[in-house]
């Protein structure tokens, strides 16, 4: 089964996946987008491939999965993309701090990234 790959929108390249035996194989050849990409696959749900290395002027990839490993992903696998990175993209904006009143004191702890005010 061939299926594209694509990054930023574009397709950049091809997913091969076929059965070899009790494994199955998946293969990414794609344009070197000159970044490092983190593949997945998506259909209903998603799984993580890895990051395809350069060879020859590509991007290349090929990893091996029992059928074991391949209940993680999808039963009918339709593309491949970048997987998202958190932190990129669209954040949630901070909450804002609540209004103080005169002569009160507000503390702030910050845990994973965000404001909490008392």
């Amino acid at each position: 089964m061939l299926l594209p790959i694509y990054i930023d929108g574009n397709q950049e390249g091809t997913l091969t996946v076929e059965r070899q035996g009790a494994l199955t194989v998946m293969r990414a050849d794609m344009r070197d987008v000159g970044r490092v990409v983190r593949l997945s696959v998506y259909g209903e749900k998603s799984g993580y491939l890895g990051v395809p290395e350069p060879q020859d002027g590509r991007l290349r990839l090929t990893r091996r999965f029992t059928n074991l490993d391949m209940l993680r992903f999808p039963q009918r696998i339709e593309y491949a993309a970048e997987r998202p990175l958190p932190g990129r993209g669209v954040q949630p904006s901070a909450p804002e701090p609540p209004k103080e009143e005169p002569g009160e004191k507000r503390h702030v702890l910050w845990m994973g990234g965000k404001p909490y005010y008392f």
